[in-house]
Protein backbone atom coordinates (compact mmCIF):
# COMPACT_ATOMS: atom_id res chain seq x y z
CA UNK A 1 0.00 0.00 0.00
CA UNK A 2 2.15 2.49 -1.60
CA UNK A 3 -0.47 4.87 -1.62
CA UNK A 4 -1.13 6.17 0.96
CA UNK A 5 -4.66 7.02 1.80
CA UNK A 6 -5.58 10.01 0.32
CA UNK A 7 -5.20 12.66 2.15
CA UNK A 8 -5.13 15.32 0.83
CA UNK A 9 -7.06 13.97 -0.14
CA UNK A 10 -10.53 13.03 -0.48
CA UNK A 11 -9.95 16.28 -1.45
CA UNK A 12 -9.68 15.03 -3.79
CA UNK A 13 -12.12 13.39 -4.73
CA UNK A 14 -13.21 10.32 -2.51
CA UNK A 15 -9.99 10.68 -1.41
CA UNK A 16 -8.65 7.56 -1.76
CA UNK A 17 -7.21 5.43 0.57
CA UNK A 18 -4.69 6.96 1.04
CA UNK A 19 -3.05 8.37 -1.76
CA UNK A 20 -2.38 7.12 -4.84
CA UNK A 21 -1.49 10.13 -6.22
CA UNK A 22 1.79 10.62 -5.54
CA UNK A 23 4.02 9.95 -2.74
CA UNK A 24 3.22 12.19 -0.47
CA UNK A 25 -0.16 12.43 -1.22
CA UNK A 26 -0.44 9.35 -1.47
CA UNK A 27 0.43 6.97 1.19
CA UNK A 28 0.85 4.12 0.01
CA UNK A 29 1.84 4.81 -3.23
CA UNK A 30 4.60 5.05 -5.48
CA UNK A 31 4.61 5.55 -8.73
CA UNK A 32 7.58 4.32 -10.47
CA UNK A 33 8.46 4.53 -14.40
CA UNK A 34 8.52 1.34 -16.22
CA UNK A 35 11.99 2.09 -17.95
CA UNK A 36 13.68 2.31 -14.92
CA UNK A 37 11.68 -0.18 -13.42
CA UNK A 38 11.56 -3.21 -15.26
CA UNK A 39 12.74 -4.16 -18.95
CA UNK A 40 9.80 -4.06 -21.51
CA UNK A 41 9.63 -7.65 -23.31
CA UNK A 42 11.10 -7.47 -26.95
CA UNK A 43 8.47 -8.51 -29.61
CA UNK A 44 10.96 -11.52 -30.19
CA UNK A 45 9.43 -13.39 -26.83
CA UNK A 46 7.51 -16.47 -27.61
CA UNK A 47 4.58 -15.34 -25.37
CA UNK A 48 4.07 -11.89 -26.99
CA UNK A 49 4.41 -12.92 -30.53
CA UNK A 50 1.42 -14.89 -29.17
CA UNK A 51 -0.55 -12.78 -27.81
CA UNK A 52 -0.20 -9.86 -30.57
CA UNK A 53 -0.89 -13.00 -33.73
CA UNK A 54 -4.28 -13.81 -31.59
CA UNK A 55 -5.00 -9.97 -31.03
CA UNK A 56 -4.89 -9.53 -35.13
CA UNK A 57 -7.01 -12.71 -36.10
CA UNK A 58 -9.45 -11.31 -33.13
CA UNK A 59 -10.07 -7.78 -35.02
CA UNK A 60 -9.76 -9.68 -38.50
CA UNK A 61 -11.99 -12.58 -38.25
CA UNK A 62 -14.10 -12.52 -35.25
CA UNK A 63 -17.59 -10.98 -35.85
CA UNK A 64 -18.34 -9.16 -32.93
CA UNK A 65 -14.74 -7.15 -33.22
CA UNK A 66 -15.38 -3.24 -34.20
CA UNK A 67 -12.43 -1.79 -36.14
CA UNK A 68 -11.93 1.53 -33.90
CA UNK A 69 -10.26 0.65 -31.06
CA UNK A 70 -10.80 -2.41 -30.58
CA UNK A 71 -7.20 -3.37 -30.02
CA UNK A 72 -7.06 -1.11 -26.74
CA UNK A 73 -9.95 -2.39 -26.06
CA UNK A 74 -8.95 -5.88 -25.90
CA UNK A 75 -5.61 -5.26 -24.48
CA UNK A 76 -6.98 -3.49 -21.50
CA UNK A 77 -9.85 -5.87 -20.68
CA UNK A 78 -7.43 -8.80 -20.78
CA UNK A 79 -4.83 -6.96 -18.53
CA UNK A 80 -7.80 -5.91 -16.46
CA UNK A 81 -9.10 -9.14 -15.98
CA UNK A 82 -5.53 -11.01 -15.47
CA UNK A 83 -4.78 -9.07 -12.62
CA UNK A 84 -8.72 -8.55 -10.73
CA UNK A 85 -7.81 -12.85 -11.18
CA UNK A 86 -4.31 -12.69 -9.63
CA UNK A 87 -4.62 -9.65 -6.93
CA UNK A 88 -7.83 -7.69 -6.01
CA UNK A 89 -5.81 -4.37 -5.51
CA UNK A 90 -4.42 -4.73 -8.80
CA UNK A 91 -5.34 -2.91 -11.94
CA UNK A 92 -4.77 -1.41 -15.53
CA UNK A 93 -5.31 2.17 -15.75
CA UNK A 94 -5.62 3.00 -19.73
CA UNK A 95 -4.29 6.43 -20.75
CA UNK A 96 -7.19 8.17 -20.16
CA UNK A 97 -8.45 6.45 -17.27
CA UNK A 98 -4.78 7.43 -15.93
CA UNK A 99 -5.10 11.01 -16.76
CA UNK A 100 -8.39 11.01 -15.07
CA UNK A 101 -7.11 9.91 -11.83
CA UNK A 102 -4.15 12.52 -12.23
CA UNK A 103 -6.77 15.38 -12.88
CA UNK A 104 -8.39 14.80 -9.58
CA UNK A 105 -5.36 15.67 -7.82
CA UNK A 106 -5.40 19.34 -8.69
CA UNK A 107 -6.55 22.07 -7.33
CA UNK A 108 -9.64 22.72 -9.50
CA UNK A 109 -11.57 19.67 -8.47
CA UNK A 110 -12.81 19.36 -4.83
CA UNK A 111 -13.72 15.95 -3.29
CA UNK A 112 -16.94 14.55 -0.75
CA UNK A 113 -14.61 14.11 2.17
CA UNK A 114 -14.66 10.38 1.86
CA UNK A 115 -11.59 8.77 2.21
CA UNK A 116 -12.06 4.67 0.52
CA UNK A 117 -10.39 0.99 1.23
CA UNK A 118 -10.76 -1.99 -1.04
CA UNK A 119 -11.07 -4.89 0.99
CA UNK A 120 -9.69 -8.32 -0.17
CA UNK A 121 -13.15 -9.39 -0.96
CA UNK A 122 -13.69 -6.54 -2.85
CA UNK A 123 -16.10 -4.61 -0.79
CA UNK A 124 -15.01 -0.92 -0.75
CA UNK A 125 -15.64 0.21 2.71
CA UNK A 126 -16.25 4.34 3.59
CA UNK A 127 -14.60 6.24 6.29
CA UNK A 128 -16.04 10.16 5.61
CA UNK A 129 -13.76 12.76 7.05
CA UNK A 130 -15.33 14.33 10.05
CA UNK A 131 -17.03 17.49 9.11
CA UNK A 132 -16.56 16.85 5.21
CA UNK A 133 -19.37 16.55 2.63
CA UNK A 134 -20.12 12.95 3.61
CA UNK A 135 -20.24 12.74 7.26
CA UNK A 136 -22.67 16.12 6.71
CA UNK A 137 -24.77 14.07 4.26
CA UNK A 138 -24.85 11.02 6.38
CA UNK A 139 -22.69 8.89 5.36
CA UNK A 140 -21.04 6.79 8.29
CA UNK A 141 -17.74 4.74 8.72
CA UNK A 142 -17.55 1.19 7.51
CA UNK A 143 -20.92 1.32 5.08
CA UNK A 144 -19.75 -0.49 1.62
CA UNK A 145 -19.76 1.90 -1.36
CA UNK A 146 -21.77 0.52 -4.31
CA UNK A 147 -21.70 3.43 -6.88
CA UNK A 148 -21.28 6.82 -7.70
CA UNK A 149 -24.08 8.43 -10.13
CA UNK A 150 -25.01 5.22 -11.28
CA UNK A 151 -21.75 3.57 -11.84
CA UNK A 152 -20.84 0.62 -9.83
CA UNK A 153 -17.70 0.41 -8.17
CA UNK A 154 -17.31 -3.37 -7.95
CA UNK A 155 -14.22 -4.67 -9.37
CA UNK A 156 -13.04 -1.30 -9.93
CA UNK A 157 -9.28 0.19 -8.49
CA UNK A 158 -9.45 2.86 -5.73
CA UNK A 159 -7.32 5.65 -8.27
CA UNK A 160 -10.66 4.93 -10.52
CA UNK A 161 -12.80 5.40 -8.24
CA UNK A 162 -11.02 8.84 -6.89
CA UNK A 163 -11.19 10.11 -10.83
CA UNK A 164 -15.31 8.93 -11.14
CA UNK A 165 -16.09 10.98 -7.45
CA UNK A 166 -13.67 14.16 -8.74
CA UNK A 167 -15.95 17.28 -10.01
CA UNK A 168 -15.77 21.05 -9.67
CA UNK A 169 -17.05 22.24 -6.28
CA UNK A 170 -20.61 22.98 -5.87
CA UNK A 171 -21.66 20.08 -8.40
CA UNK A 172 -23.30 16.95 -6.52
CA UNK A 173 -22.88 12.98 -6.85
CA UNK A 174 -25.04 10.38 -6.26
CA UNK A 175 -23.79 8.01 -3.77
CA UNK A 176 -25.15 4.73 -3.17
CA UNK A 177 -24.12 2.42 0.16
CA UNK A 178 -24.89 -0.66 2.00
CA UNK A 179 -24.99 -0.59 5.71
CA UNK A 180 -23.90 -3.67 8.03
CA UNK A 181 -27.38 -5.29 7.57
CA UNK A 182 -27.18 -5.46 3.55
CA UNK A 183 -29.69 -2.72 3.02
CA UNK A 184 -29.11 -0.36 0.28
CA UNK A 185 -29.25 3.68 0.14
CA UNK A 186 -28.58 6.65 -1.83
CA UNK A 187 -27.44 9.94 -0.77
CA UNK A 188 -26.34 13.23 -2.14
CA UNK A 189 -23.36 14.75 -1.72
CA UNK A 190 -22.23 18.24 -2.92
CA UNK A 191 -18.64 18.33 -3.58
CA UNK A 192 -16.21 21.00 -2.00
CA UNK A 193 -13.12 22.03 -0.82
CA UNK A 194 -12.54 19.42 1.87
CA UNK A 195 -9.95 20.54 4.56
CA UNK A 196 -10.14 18.08 7.24
CA UNK A 197 -7.46 17.66 10.33
CA UNK A 198 -6.23 14.10 9.94
CA UNK A 199 -5.05 15.01 14.11
CA UNK A 200 -7.56 16.32 16.68
CA UNK A 201 -8.66 15.85 20.79
CA UNK A 202 -11.62 15.41 22.48
CA UNK A 203 -12.69 15.34 26.27
CA UNK A 204 -14.70 12.18 27.35
CA UNK A 205 -15.49 11.73 31.07
CA UNK A 206 -12.50 14.12 32.17
CA UNK A 207 -10.33 12.15 29.94
CA UNK A 208 -8.40 13.81 27.28
CA UNK A 209 -8.36 11.90 24.16
CA UNK A 210 -6.47 12.38 20.79
CA UNK A 211 -8.44 11.21 17.19
CA UNK A 212 -6.29 10.26 15.00
CA UNK A 213 -8.47 10.15 11.53
CA UNK A 214 -6.12 9.39 8.79
CA UNK A 215 -2.31 9.68 7.93
CA UNK A 216 -1.12 12.66 6.22
CA UNK A 217 2.30 13.97 5.64
CA UNK A 218 1.60 16.53 8.82
CA UNK A 219 0.59 14.29 11.22
CA UNK A 220 3.48 14.02 12.92
CA UNK A 221 3.97 17.57 13.50
CA UNK A 222 0.28 17.85 14.69
CA UNK A 223 0.53 14.65 16.81
CA UNK A 224 4.28 16.03 18.27
CA UNK A 225 2.42 18.96 19.16
CA UNK A 226 -0.26 17.75 21.03
CA UNK A 227 2.16 15.18 23.19
CA UNK A 228 4.31 18.52 23.93
CA UNK A 229 1.99 19.85 25.56
CA UNK A 230 0.20 16.55 27.67
CA UNK A 231 0.28 16.02 31.24
CA UNK A 232 2.94 14.07 32.37
CA UNK A 233 0.72 12.27 34.85
CA UNK A 234 -1.83 11.55 32.20
CA UNK A 235 -2.08 8.44 30.64
CA UNK A 236 -2.05 9.14 26.41
CA UNK A 237 -4.78 7.67 24.80
CA UNK A 238 -5.32 7.56 21.17
CA UNK A 239 -8.33 6.61 19.25
CA UNK A 240 -7.87 4.96 15.99
CA UNK A 241 -11.26 3.56 15.36
CA UNK A 242 -12.62 4.25 11.92
CA UNK A 243 -8.99 4.99 10.74
CA UNK A 244 -8.77 3.69 7.50
CA UNK A 245 -4.93 4.31 7.40
CA UNK A 246 -3.46 6.86 4.69
CA UNK A 247 0.50 7.76 3.92
CA UNK A 248 2.83 5.03 4.84
CA UNK A 249 5.46 7.18 5.83
CA UNK A 250 3.59 9.31 7.76
CA UNK A 251 2.38 6.22 10.19
CA UNK A 252 6.30 5.50 10.50
CA UNK A 253 7.20 8.62 11.40
CA UNK A 254 4.31 9.18 13.72
CA UNK A 255 5.11 5.61 15.40
CA UNK A 256 8.89 6.74 15.73
CA UNK A 257 7.47 9.76 18.24
CA UNK A 258 7.25 6.74 21.16
CA UNK A 259 9.71 4.68 20.20
CA UNK A 260 13.64 4.69 20.98
CA UNK A 261 16.24 5.19 18.07
CA UNK A 262 16.46 1.42 16.30
CA UNK A 263 13.21 -0.24 17.06
CA UNK A 264 11.58 -1.86 14.52
CA UNK A 265 8.73 0.32 13.18
CA UNK A 266 7.30 -2.37 9.91
CA UNK A 267 9.04 -4.42 7.06
CA UNK A 268 7.86 -4.93 3.75
CA UNK A 269 8.83 -7.84 2.21
CA UNK A 270 9.09 -7.66 -1.54
CA UNK A 271 9.88 -9.83 -4.57
CA UNK A 272 13.46 -8.74 -4.05
CA UNK A 273 13.84 -9.01 -0.53
CA UNK A 274 13.01 -7.30 2.37
CA UNK A 275 13.06 -3.97 3.00
CA UNK A 276 12.41 -2.56 6.81
CA UNK A 277 11.73 0.41 8.67
CA UNK A 278 13.06 1.53 11.80
CA UNK A 279 12.86 4.52 13.92
CA UNK A 280 16.25 7.52 13.85
CA UNK A 281 14.49 9.44 15.86
CA UNK A 282 17.38 9.87 18.71
CA UNK A 283 14.97 11.36 21.74
CA UNK A 284 13.45 10.08 24.57
CA UNK A 285 10.10 8.46 23.88
CA UNK A 286 7.03 9.73 26.24
CA UNK A 287 6.88 8.37 29.93
CA UNK A 288 3.33 8.04 30.11
CA UNK A 289 1.43 4.81 29.76
CA UNK A 290 0.40 4.89 25.84
CA UNK A 291 -3.65 3.08 25.23
CA UNK A 292 -4.33 2.51 21.38
CA UNK A 293 -8.14 2.00 20.53
CA UNK A 294 -9.08 0.21 17.13
CA UNK A 295 -12.12 -1.44 15.46
CA UNK A 296 -12.54 -3.58 12.33
CA UNK A 297 -12.24 -0.51 10.49
CA UNK A 298 -8.79 0.25 11.67
CA UNK A 299 -6.89 -0.27 8.75
CA UNK A 300 -3.62 -0.01 6.82
CA UNK A 301 -1.37 2.73 7.90
CA UNK A 302 -3.03 2.54 11.27
CA UNK A 303 -2.07 -0.99 11.76
CA UNK A 304 1.49 -0.40 11.40
CA UNK A 305 1.61 1.97 14.01
CA UNK A 306 -0.40 0.02 16.66
CA UNK A 307 1.93 -2.77 15.53
CA UNK A 308 4.98 -0.43 16.04
CA UNK A 309 4.05 0.59 19.70
CA UNK A 310 2.30 -2.62 21.01
CA UNK A 311 5.08 -5.11 19.65
CA UNK A 312 7.63 -2.72 21.33
CA UNK A 313 5.52 -2.87 24.33
CA UNK A 314 5.50 1.00 23.76
CA UNK A 315 1.47 0.86 23.60
CA UNK A 316 -1.78 -1.24 24.63
CA UNK A 317 -4.40 -2.07 22.44
CA UNK A 318 -7.66 -2.46 23.56
CA UNK A 319 -11.07 -3.00 21.24
CA UNK A 320 -11.32 -5.00 17.86
CA UNK A 321 -9.59 -7.08 15.39
CA UNK A 322 -8.22 -4.71 12.84
CA UNK A 323 -9.01 -4.50 9.37
CA UNK A 324 -6.22 -6.64 8.03
CA UNK A 325 -4.79 -4.65 4.94
CA UNK A 326 -1.33 -5.24 4.68
CA UNK A 327 -0.19 -5.06 1.57
CA UNK A 328 1.24 -2.07 -0.27
CA UNK A 329 0.33 -0.88 -3.96
CA UNK A 330 2.58 1.08 -6.17
CA UNK A 331 1.89 2.80 -9.42
CA UNK A 332 4.14 2.22 -12.65
CA UNK A 333 3.61 4.60 -15.37
CA UNK A 334 3.85 3.32 -18.85
CA UNK A 335 5.28 4.84 -21.63
CA UNK A 336 1.61 5.15 -23.52
CA UNK A 337 0.49 6.91 -20.56
CA UNK A 338 -1.91 4.49 -18.85
CA UNK A 339 -0.29 2.71 -15.60
CA UNK A 340 -0.17 -0.61 -13.56
CA UNK A 341 -1.79 -0.68 -10.33
CA UNK A 342 -0.19 -3.85 -8.71
CA UNK A 343 0.67 -5.15 -5.04
CA UNK A 344 4.62 -5.02 -4.31
CA UNK A 345 4.40 -6.22 -1.36
CA UNK A 346 3.41 -7.66 2.29
CA UNK A 347 3.77 -5.70 5.39
CA UNK A 348 5.49 -7.86 8.40
CA UNK A 349 5.15 -6.39 11.94
CA UNK A 350 8.52 -5.90 13.54
CA UNK A 351 7.84 -9.85 15.07
CA UNK A 352 7.25 -11.01 12.03
CA UNK A 353 3.37 -11.30 11.56
CA UNK A 354 1.94 -10.52 8.06
CA UNK A 355 -1.14 -9.35 9.11
CA UNK A 356 -3.03 -8.73 5.50
CA UNK A 357 -6.58 -10.59 5.55
CA UNK A 358 -6.03 -11.79 9.53
CA UNK A 359 -5.94 -8.27 11.48
CA UNK A 360 -4.18 -7.39 14.55
CA UNK A 361 -6.13 -8.97 17.54
CA UNK A 362 -6.03 -6.27 20.56
CA UNK A 363 -4.18 -7.12 23.56
CA UNK A 364 -7.65 -6.32 25.53
CA UNK A 365 -11.12 -7.34 23.65
CA UNK A 366 -14.25 -5.53 24.00
CA UNK A 367 -17.14 -7.88 23.87
CA UNK A 368 -19.14 -8.17 21.48
CA UNK A 369 -21.59 -5.51 21.12
CA UNK A 370 -18.92 -3.30 23.08
CA UNK A 371 -18.93 -0.83 20.50
CA UNK A 372 -19.45 2.91 22.19
CA UNK A 373 -16.89 5.01 23.63
CA UNK A 374 -17.74 4.39 26.89
CA UNK A 375 -16.92 0.65 26.18
CA UNK A 376 -13.70 1.76 25.49
CA UNK A 377 -13.62 4.43 28.07
CA UNK A 378 -14.15 2.08 30.90
CA UNK A 379 -11.69 -1.06 30.03
CA UNK A 380 -8.62 1.94 29.90
CA UNK A 381 -9.80 2.95 32.94
CA UNK A 382 -9.57 -0.55 34.64
CA UNK A 383 -6.43 -0.88 33.01
CA UNK A 384 -5.40 2.22 34.67
CA UNK A 385 -6.11 1.18 37.89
Amino acid sequence: MNFGRGTVILILAAAFLGGYLMRTILPWVASENTREAAPVPQVNDPAIRQYTEALVQIKQRAVFSTPIGDLQDMVASSLKAYLAQKDPYSDFLTSVEYARFRAAGKQRHSGIGLDVEKRRNGDIICYPLPKGPAAKAGIKPGERLLALDGVSVRGKSLPTIVALAAGQAGTEVVVELAGLSGVSRRVTVTRSTVTAPAVSDYTFRSARIIKLSNFTPGTRQELDYLLSNWHKSKPIIIDLRGCGGGDFYAAVDSAMLFLKEGEQIISVRERSGTRSYSSTTARQPPAQRVFLWQDEFTASAAEIFVAALTENVRGTSIGRTSAGKGTRQDIIELQDGAALVTTTGYLVTPRGVQFDGEGLAPMYPLKEGERDTEAFFNKTAALIN
